[in-house]
């Protein structure tokens, strides 16, 4: 990490030197090598926004709680709701008292403790009185000005730092300019990320009954740096009345906590059903002459087939010099490219090629299922395996 920092010092003094910096971060090779030799979820970091000084968003000023209290107080909720579904994941606060927080130092704990989760939480507001629902967020650029407007108002958080401008290297999170390096940026947990997004806005939207404005990419700075999938969530409009009312009941609180939780407990699923056969490396060094397997392109689709996605980008990434010779394919989806490898009809197979995966720089890639040309759950894929077999 030391190399990054200091090229970081080196390269940030001017706008060619940021893009120069950006260009580095968008080759997977430049992954921090810190990773786990397998998904599963053992820590996750719960970031709840704001905090002392800072209050965020004071809503309409007819209660005393305001965004940091709230945003605590559905962070703590959600953080005891996995904790007993889950005792022996390990749940680390930024914080679990009304104190203020850098935003630097909320991405460096959950760096710092290699976690496998980052779930920063919010309350959402606006001079119109009017716009209501629940939001989540994964970075990204975005071209819609309230997404960025909103990105913008959560970064402002830097203003009540002491020389913000020389600790985030002259970033002002109300430069359109600043924002530059974050359009270069490729983040590796990008599709993890919008996983478990998908699956707690399905859970606001059909559970907790709640609006919903869907899932959403904005460059959020705190998420930026995150080393892991990484959401940002606004629980609902604290400047409008009826969501105020709703936020500041136990009730409510325990609507939006308990549909994040449900919503993580999809994705652990997921994940943990992705883990079901690990292999290590040594499984891999006795195969040495194995290659990876061309996609095919006539699929039988009465079979569940296995790929193993190496990541998901904001551009092509198949001219980059880290993709020649993969036979990857890629996809393209809402503006995000996905790029898979491997064509298989077991998963110990793909388990393989997953491995070999992450051996040449690409940290993040998993195996995922597709059954008659759709995409399934991993646990999807078992059940449906076991139940032919």
């Amino acid at each position: 990490m030391s190399k990054i920092i200091n090229l970081y010092h080196i390269f940030s003094r001017n706008a060619l030197g940021l893009l120069l910096l950006a260009a580095l971060f968008v080759n997977p090779l430049f992954a921090d090598d810190k990773k786990k030799k397998n998904n599963k979820i053992r820590t996750i970091v719960i970031d709840p926004g704001h905090g002392g000084k800072d209050s965020g968003t004071m809503g309409t000023k007819r209660y005393t709680q305001y965004e940091k209290h709230i945003a605590l107080d559905i962070s703590l909720k959600l953080g005891n709701y996995i904790k007993e579904a889950f005792p022996k994941i390990e749940i680390i606060y930024t914080r679990k008292t009304d104190v203020f927080l850098e935003l630097r130092e909320r991405t460096e704990l959950a760096n710092e403790k290699n976690a496998d989760l980052f779930i920063s939480v919010h309350c959402d507001g606006f001079t119109n009185p009017n716009p209501s629902g629940a939001s989540v967020f994964v970075m990204g650029m975005s071209k819609l000005k309230a997404n960025m407007d909103v990105a913008m108002r959560e970064n402002s958080v830097m203003y009540l730092e002491d020389n913000f401008k020389e600790k985030y290297d002259g970033f002002d999170p109300k430069s359109p300019e600043s924002y530059i390096v974050f359009s270069l940026m490729q983040n590796t947990f990008l599709d993890q990320s919008i996983s478990i997004a998908e699956k707690i806005e399905d859970e606001f939207a059909n559970r907790a009954k709640r609006k919903s404005r869907g899932v959403k990419q904005a460059p959020f700075y705190v998420i930026s740096r995150a080393n892991m999938p990484s959401i940002l969530i606004e629980a609902g409009f604290l400047t409008n009345p009826k969501e105020e009312d709703f936020l500041n009941t136990e009730l409510g609180k325990d609507h939006i906590a308990s549909a994040i939780f449900r919503g993580f407990r999809r994705y652990k699923e997921s994940v943990d059903g992705a883990n079901i056969i690990e292999l290590d490396k040594s499984a891999v060094k006795e195969k040495e002459i194995i290659k990876i397997p061309t996609l095919k392109k006539e699929i039988n689709t009465s079979k569940v087939e296995y790929k193993v996605q190496i990541g998901t980008y904001l551009k092509s990434m198949l001219s980059e010099k880290s993709f020649m010779n993969l036979n990857a394919y890629e996809e393209i989806i809402n503006g995000t490219y996905k790029y898979y490898v491997g064509n298989a009809y077991n998963k110990a197979s793909a388990d393989i090629v997953k491995i070999k995966m992450r051996e040449k720089g690409f940290k993040g890639a998993f195996v995922v299922a597709f059954y008659q040309d759709k995409r399934i759950s991993m646990q999807e894929a078992l059940d449906l395996q076991t139940k032919n077999k």
